[in-house]
């Protein structure tokens, strides 16, 4: 059987399920961050130039993406949501 590896960072279920809490938060909320792409609005050079969340807090750039993007496609907030779920366990 393939693992499907659909967890942030690539991870298997098994490597997902041994992070700790915090850290499959911060993998959480980076997801979120590229998955809106919010690297195109980040103040941080090191975001901008890998294209994808290289803060060092990403919750703030979720923040920020949120206070400038008013409007979201319901499939696009459905995914963040998902994915946002997974670091409840």
């Amino acid at each position: 059987m393939p693992k499907h590896k659909a967890y942030p960072g690539g991870l298997t279920l098994e490597q997902w399920r041994a992070l700790p809490r915090d850290r499959r938060s911060d993998l959480v909320r980076r997801a979120q961050c590229d998955f809106l792409g919010s690297f195109r609005f980040c103040t941080n050079k090191a975001c901008r130039r890998a294209r994808s969340c290289a803060s060092m807090d990403p919750n703030a750039c979720v923040q920020r993406l949120w206070r400038l993007v008013k409007k979201k496609p319901k499939i696009w907030r459905a995914e963040y949501a998902r994915i946002g779920r997974l670091a409840d366990g």
